[in-house]
């Protein structure tokens, strides 16, 4: 009896060791499928489980079969066992499982992998309701429709976040089954290509043949664009700014340009003589001139030299009335008694004495004398 219980004991602390070892240093697999898990017909695929540096030998499970589907002896300098796969046909659609042995013991089982089969059926039609093309925030619609009564449409994302929807068939005319998908509140992850399949109950992992491919477009939504619109603002008032500075430099380049032509009278009066050609009506407006005319020939223009005298009235204007005559007197000649006359009433009425200096030349032969008569008015 004694030594019985010793046994027993004995075998006791045997099972509960390897229990702990399994339990603390024997990881969990991990199992999945290249090139993906949704796998078109008579295509290959491989399906991978990867455990510990330990194992010996890898077993693969399929779901409804008691004995391991296949298995296989890591590969050289690897952790992980390699389930080829040459044809895939309705055979190999299932749920897989895989574990690992090793000196230590069996692993514990991974977790599942569905591989499923496409191309079992006809393929049904997708389209999208109200466009392919919408801003985030939005709702859309998917229409998976078909001629085939499946009792189920799937709605699939591909190779980007592995979105999927599932929705049952319903009949909407007698030869139309659809399920209507909708999408609240896209965002930009819901950018990419989508398809769907239509399959039966009875064999969920065997589907239809995929359909048209219907490509979703998200924009960003109303605060990106109203941040585009801030940027936009801030733009536009500091290039405000920079031209109002500008125009700021440049009055005021042209100030101290106005006040430095103001302390120069040569430049003043160089500008109101310019002034003065360029309008004739401004000579009432002008200060008064001397002038002297010099005899020329006949055939020579007349020269007016003009002097500005000081002091005098700015309105006052002097100007010369030139009369032509030839006369057969050689010497100096002078003015005639009547012009001298005029230019004294002339003088005596603006209350100014003015002195006239008429040169001629003299010669034998006769002569032609140009007369020049100083007329002074002050306007009204």
């Amino acid at each position: 009896m004694t030594l019985m219980l010793r046994m027993l004991l004995c075998i006791g602390l045997s099972v509960e060791h390897k229990i702990t070892v399994l339990a603390g240093t024997l990881p969990k697999p991990i199992i999945w499928a290249e090139p993906h898990s949704v796998i078109a017909i008579y295509t290959p695929v491989t399906i991978w489980c990867q455990g510990s540096w330990e194992a010996v030998e890898y077993f693969l499970y399929k779901e409804g079969s008691l004995d391991p589907w296949d298995r296989q002896l890591p590969l050289e300098r690897e952790n992980k066992a390699k389930f080829y796969i040459e044809y895939m046909s309705n055979g190999f659609a299932g749920i897989y499982k895989c574990y690992f042995k090793s000196p230590a013991g069996s692993s514990e089982h991974s977790d599942t992998l569905v591989l499923v089969l496409t191309g079992a059926y006809v393929q049904p039609s997708l389209s999208v309701m109200p466009s392919s093309a919408v801003t985030s925030g939005e709702s859309i619609t998917m229409q998976c429709s078909s001629s085939l009564k499946f009792d189920r449409f799937i709605l699939i994302q591909e190779r980007k976040h592995n979105f999927s929807w599932t929705l049952d068939s319903q009949q909407h005319a007698k030869l139309s089954f659809q399920a209507h998908f909708v999408l609240d509140s896209v965002t930009a992850n819901h950018n990419g290509t989508f398809r769907c399949y239509g399959y039966f109950k009875t064999v969920p992992h065997e589907w239809s043949t995929s359909s048209n491919p219907i490509n979703i477009l998200v924009s960003e939504g109303e605060e990106v664009h109203q941040d585009q619109k801030v940027l936009i603002g801030v733009l536009v008032t500091l290039f405000l700014l920079f031209f109002l500075l500008l125009l700021l430099i440049l009055l005021r380049h042209q100030c101290k340009g106005k006040k430095k032509n103001a302390g120069d009278p040569q430049s003043k009066h160089r500008d109101r003589l310019l002034q003065k050609r360029s309008n004739p009506d401004t000579d009432n407006k002008e200060e008064n001139l001397y002038a002297s005319v010099k005899d020329t020939q006949p055939e020579e223009r007349v020269e007016l030299d003009s002097w500005k005298p000081h002091g005098q009235d700015p309105q006052q204007i002097v100007y010369a009335q030139v009369k032509p005559s030839r006369h057969q007197k050689a010497g100096l000649t002078s003015p005639s008694p009547l012009s001298r006359k005029e230019l004294d009433m002339k003088n005596n009425q603006s209350g100014e004495n003015r002195e006239v200096h008429l040169q001629a030349t003299t010669s034998k032969e006769p002569q032609d004398v140009m007369y020049a008569q100083l007329c002074s008015r002050t306007p009204e």
